[in-house]
């Protein structure tokens, strides 16, 4: 798929980047942050069957295919994967590095791999917070938000949004 030159910087989709943004409700949002750009791995991991029920179709899935054509496909140049991570991950990050873009993950080894390597990346957490920011949500939608992605999104991450999101309740921020 082919789309037109747009002001959103490019974001590179991480599987459970995905998974947690969709569980956060806020799936929608981040299109109109990024041009999402998908690795074939995380294409892979996202549609995979499940192997004890292969027609049962999780809505995170459902949401996927809906939405790929509005999805950026890689370039036939990729980078090769890494030797580390899993797929989605390992594919990721270096297309990430090679196309300068954003890395939109959510899994903390990964995420701290990619900035070691100076890559720009926004987690699950990040995008809650930066609605808030915008006044697009309020604070308990953002906080309810985290709460969603609590059991799958590293406890570092999501302190450190709402740590941000406490100092804007002490702020007075609407």
């Amino acid at each position: 798929m082919t789309v037109g030159p747009s002001d959103l910087p490019l974001g590179v989709l991480d599987t459970w980047f995905w998974t947690n943004a969709y569980r956060a409700e806020v799936v929608a949002n981040f299109f109109e942050l990024f041009q999402i750009v998908v690795p074939r791995a995380v294409e892979g991991e996202i549609l995979a069957p499940q192997t004890d029920a292969p027609a049962r179709e999780y809505p995170y899935v459902t949401l996927f295919r809906i939405l790929r054509g509005q999805m950026i496909d890689p370039p036939a140049n990729a980078p090769l994967p890494l030797s580390r991570f899993g797929a989605g991950e390992a594919e990721a990050i270096p297309l990430a590095q090679s196309l300068d873009a954003v890395l939109l993950i959510n899994e903390r080894r990964a995420a701290v791999y990619a900035e070691s390597l100076g890559i720009a990346l926004v987690t699950v957490p990040a995008v809650v917070v930066s609605l808030r920011l915008r006044g697009i949500i309020s604070d308990r939608a953002a906080r309810r938000k985290l709460e969603l992605i609590e059991d799958n999104t590293a406890l570092a991450l999501l302190d450190e949004a709402r740590r941000v999101l406490d100092r804007l309740a002490s702020a007075g921020a609407p």
